[in-house]
Formats: structure tokens, sequence, C-alpha cells
């Protein structure tokens, strides 16, 4: 999808789901893009509906140019762009700013703010269009047709304060450990041996210690460890080293992105006010 020129007059954006007599162009549409059973592609297909996620396409007189899905962004006046595609014989020649203009009108008249959208390698034609950087969202998907809004955004809310709760008792538990207490001090010696001489048979009573008073010396204090011991045995081991964060860029540029889709493959986030 690149910028051209394109006559306008005849391109127009409608509802898949309200030319149903669409749907299986639109799915060999997609499904050269992206590959997917036919099945699975036409189910995806017939969700589209005014409740979102819809599914629009683009159209040059009765020809099928293009298609982009539209869904809701959880928690916002926002929406979520994907699967934007323009037949692969018709790129280059503006048809792709007309998708996305078309898709910007659409959203705009039904009370949307702000796009979002990602993409694996367009992101200057994004920004040539006007879209920025930006923070990852949640898109409804078509859980918009099947939940209430509201008990979505009370998950939403749940799911956020579980998140800073397991936070927190992570920091409890960790910080009791960072410095443990010193070891205890070492035993006192064993007192010496009792150096009173044995008695001699012959002379039971005059050398016996209950008969002459005389008691074994008590043992020596117990010694007081040095200075450079005691600092050494007061010292708590290091704290063990925090995981690694350098796969983990500190911000997300048009060269470089932090973010990654469910296959592993980086992916850039952008939205548009509109």
């Amino acid at each position: 999808m690149c910028d051209g020129d394109v006559s306008t007059s005849a391109v127009r954006i409608v509802p898949l789901h309200h030319r149903w007599d669409l749907l299986e162009a639109c799915a060999e549409l997609l499904n050269a893009q992206w590959q997917r059973s036919m099945g699975a592609r036409l189910h995806s297909l017939r969700q589209s509906s005014d409740s979102y996620p819809a599914c629009l396409v683009m159209l040059d007189g009765e020809m099928l140019i293009g298609h982009a899905r539209v869904s809701r962004v959880l928690g916002s006046r926002s929406a979520f762009v994907e699967s934007v595609v323009v037949r692969d014989e018709l790129r280059g020649r503006g048809y792709g700013r007309a998708l996305m203009e078309g898709v910007e009108s659409y959203a705009r008249t039904r009370g949307f703010t702000r796009l979002y959208l990602t993409t694996h390698d367009k992101q200057y034609f994004y920004a040539h269009l006007g879209f920025m950087l930006s923070r990852p969202v949640q898109n409804v998907g078509t859980l918009a047709s099947l939940v209430p809004m509201e008990l979505l955004h009370k998950f939403c809310r749940t799911a956020e304060n579980e998140g800073h709760g397991e936070k927190r008792m992570k920091d409890n538990t960790v910080a009791p450990n960072a410095n443990p207490p010193p070891p205890p001090p070492p035993p006192p010696p064993l007192p010496p041996p009792n150096t009173v001489p044995l008695t001699s048979p012959s002379c039971p009573s005059s050398l016996s210690p209950s008969s002459s008073g005389v008691h074994p010396p008590p043992p020596p204090p117990t010694p007081t460890p040095s200075p450079s011991h005691s600092s050494f045995t007061s010292v708590p081991p290091p704290a063990p080293a925090l995981p690694s964060t350098s796969w983990f860029p500190l911000e997300q540029t048009l060269e470089q992105t932090p973010y990654t889709d469910n296959r592993g493959l980086p992916v850039f986030w952008m939205h548009k006010n509109i």
C-alpha cells in the first residue's frame, strides 16, 4: 500500500454485512495475503456486524479492491484496525490511502475518536498518513457481540488490580530476603581438663578435693572475635542479580520496536486521532 494517484469518485467503502455477495471474493483476497483455511476465513468474515467487528470492503465500481476490519478498543472511544489489504496488482496507485481515509470516515461517523493499528513493515506508510507510535491496547474483537461492554470493562479493571496486587506481594516477599541476619557467634571453647593430681592410694584423704577445699581454676573467658573476623561474619551475602532486560528496548521508534505478535515477530503499534 503506497501513496499514489487514484480517483475516489468511484471508490467507496461499504460494510461486508451489507454486501454478503462479496463474501467469497473477500476471503480469497485475504487468503492471498495471509494463508488460512477457507472455512476459518469465511467463519471470521461472517462475524461482521454493526455491533463490531465490522469488515469493511473497498469497491471501485463493483470491483473489490481492498479490505479492513474495525473492532472496538476496550475502555475507550477508540477503534482497532486490522487486516488492511489491497489487491496485489493494484498497489502503488493510492488505493491504500483511499482505504484508510474511508476507514477513518466510517469510524468518525460512529463516534470513535482514535484509531489504533499494528504493522510489521508499513510503519512509514502509516506515519505518512498521520499515525504515530503508540503503546499496545486491548481490542474486543468478536466479544463485543457476545458479552456486554460493562462486563468487559469490569473484567479489565479486575485483571489490572490483580496484577498490581501480585506485584505488591512479590515486593513484600523479596524485601526480607535482601538483608539476611548475620550468623550466630561461634560457641565458647571447652574448659581445660582437671589439673588436680590423682590421689595416691596410700594417702586417700590428704589430696582429696572434698577434704582439702582446693577447686579447679575457672575456665578462661570466651575470646572476643577480632574486628576483621566480626566484620566478615556480619556482612550479608550479595543480593541475587536482577533478570536481564537488555532484550527490551527503552522506547519504540520507526526503526525498532519492543513489541511482538503472537508468532514472535516484531510489530509496531501506532495510533491516530480522528
